[in-house]
């Protein structure tokens, strides 16, 4: 029976073709969206893994050599690349065994095998492919996660690109266009810091990014430690985020709006704001984080003579003042003080000082102290 059984998986082998043949079609009615089986690629390697479970079964297990092992890996791989989805791929392998096992059922019984023989083929076939499954598959996961890999490093690199103005002209419509950007549209560039306790993908996800439910809006990645991208509209609500956000450019003027957005998070930072901001909504505060030379001087001119508790109450009676238009009675209103004292603290602060404030030029240096003296620089 041996020699019997030998004989019919040997002629089982040679008609490999028609086997195959059967399993496209079972695949065309199981997937009409892919007539074609994806490639003949993916057509050879499907022959050669049913001529693999046909001679495991010949050699009676479901043992499988280190080349075996390394070859199915290699075919999870080429579905992966061909954008075969796993679940897709474990389905054709499911549809190819029950082909096999159903033609060797069929062919084994015309000519006389017994069903104990057939059995212990379908057993042997079973157990071969299961390891064939679990090979297959982690070639595939594999390639998969190689192929998200380079996925983002190719959209990182896009990103920077567009955000420091290195993409060729040449080639930005195109490379836009690969990841889904009208590359016509005017677009805001966005530098983000992370708040205690909110994640990345969502704050991604808060600013526009990742919507799914639509054309792409723009593209974000990890930039020195930041979130950084540009979107087709300027982020809303973004809760405990720290966002700057660029005036709207076209695409390949995005650099210029990259380098508003990090000078507008830079300010955010200075000030212990929350929130998504540009230079407009931040105004003067942006210069004052921002110039250090002009901010040094203020510094000594305005805030170093003043020391001790004296300084916070003449600081935080000035910023009332200015609040108030420089109205006294308004300001001890505000304060819950008397108008003289109002006025002694202005006058203290004058004296210590050397500073005038019927003077605009003196009031416009001191409204930049008191915006210097909130901040952590």
């Amino acid at each position: 029976m041996i020699t019997d059984w030998t004989v019919l998986i040997d002629s089982l082998i040679e008609e490999r073709d028609a086997i195959v043949e059967r399993v496209r079609n079972a695949l065309r009615v199981e997937h009409s969206a892919n007539r074609a089986l994806r490639s003949e690629a993916l057509h050879s390697q499907m022959a050669r893994d049913v001529v693999r479970i046909l001679s495991a079964s010949r050699e009676g297990g479901g043992e499988s050599s280190g080349d075996d092992v390394a070859d199915l890996a290699a075919a999870g791989e080429a579905w992966a690349r061909q954008g075969v989805p796993v679940d897709e791929m474990l389905r054709a392998w499911q549809i190819g065994v029950e082909i096999v096992v159903g033609y060797v059922r069929q062919v084994g019984r015309r000519r006389g095998v017994e069903d104990a023989d057939l059995l212990e083929f379908v057993q042997s076939a079973l157990a071969w492919s299961d390891i064939a499954v679990v090979s297959a598959a982690k070639g595939h996961r594999s390639a998969e996660i190689a192929r998200a890999i380079a996925e983002e490093e190719r959209r990182t690199a896009f990103v920077r690109g567009v955000l420091f103005g290195t993409v060729p002209s040449s080639d930005l419509r195109i490379t836009a266009e690969a990841h889904g950007i009208d590359p016509t549209g005017d677009y805001v560039a966005v530098r983000a810091r992370l708040g205690d306790g909110v994640e990345q993908r969502k704050l991604e996800q808060a600013m526009g990014f990742h919507d799914s439910s639509q054309r792409r809006r723009g593209l974000c990645a990890v930039v020195d430690g930041a979130i950084a991208g540009f979107l087709s509209e300027p982020p809303a609500k973004i809760g405990d985020g720290l966002v700057g956000v660029g005036a709207p450019r076209p695409l390949k003027y995005v650099a210029e709006s990259y380098r508003q957005a990090t000078r507008a998070l830079m300010t955010l930072q200075a000030c212990g704001l929350r929130g998504a901001h540009d230079l407009e909504s931040l105004g003067l505060r942006a210069a004052v984080a921002m110039d250090s030379d002009v901010s040094d001087i203020i510094r000594a001119r305005y805030l170093d003579p003043l020391s001790g508790d004296s300084a916070r109450e003449l600081i935080a009676t000035l910023r009332a003042y200015l609040a108030c238009d420089m109205h006294v009675e308004r300001t001890a209103t505000r304060l819950f003080v008397h108008q003289n004292t109002v006025r002694y603290r202005i006058a203290r602060f004058e004296e210590l000082t050397g500073a005038n404030l019927r003077e605009t030029r003196v009031v416009v240096e001191v409204w930049w102290a008191l915006a210097l003296s909130e901040m952590s620089l």
